[in-house]
C-alpha cells in the first residue's frame, strides 16, 4: 500500500529535481543525453547551433513530462577553453516550478532577490557553484529555471 502511495506521488512530481539540474550544469553532454533519455522521461526533440555552441532540447515523454522541456549545451566561454554551462528548465505546470524552489531553498541554495517585473515573478538562488534564475509568469502559465554553472578556482 505505501509503495502505490509514493508511486501515486511521484506521478505527481517534476521529472527532473534541483539537485538533477545542478548535476546537468557539471557534465558532459552525452553523460547528460543518456541522463535525460534513459534516467528521465525526455527525448532530444532538436539540435541547433548558437554563438558557437550546440543546443539540445528536450522534451517530456509521459503524461506527466509533457509539459516540460530541458536545454542543454549553452553556457557562457571563458578567457580560458572553459565553458561554463547553462540548464534551462521550463514547465507550464508551475507546481513543479514551486516544488523546485522548495527544494532550492532545502538544498542550501541562499535566496539573494526576489521581486517581480511586468511578465515574471523572480527569485535568485546561488551558492558557490552555481546561480539559479526562477521566472514564473504572473498569469502563472509557465516557469523557468536557469541553472548557471560558476567560475570555481580549486
Amino acid at each position: 500500500m505505501l509503495i502505490l502511495c509514493l508511486s501515486a506521488i511521484a506521478s505527481r512530481a517534476q521529472s527532473v529535481s534541483m539537485s538533477d539540474l545542478t548535476n546537468l550544469a557539471t557534465i558532459n553532454m552525452t553523460d547528460a543525453n543518456y541522463f535525460l533519455t534513459t534516467g528521465k522521461p525526455f527525448k532530444q526533440e532538436y539540435s541547433q547551433e548558437v554563438n558557437g555552441l550546440t543546443l539540445r532540447h528536450y522534451i517530456g515523454t509521459t503524461a506527466a513530462s509533457k509539459c516540460e522541456s530541458v536545454i542543454m549545451g549553452d553556457g557562457i566561454k571563458t578567457s580560458t577553453p572553459l565553458v561554463l554551462h547553462i540548464v534551462t528548465y521550463t514547465s507550464t505546470n508551475t507546481k513543479y516550478i514551486l516544488e523546485l524552489i522548495g527544494q532550492a531553498k532545502s538544498a542550501e541554495l541562499k535566496k539573494n532577490f526576489q521581486g517581480m517585473d511586468q511578465f515574471n515573478n523572480i527569485y535568485i538562488f546561488d551558492n558557490f557553484l552555481y546561480t539559479v534564475h526562477v521566472y514564473i509568469k504572473t498569469d502563472n502559465s509557465e516557469g523557468t529555471i536557469k541553472v548557471e554553472q560558476k567560475y570555481y578556482v580549486e
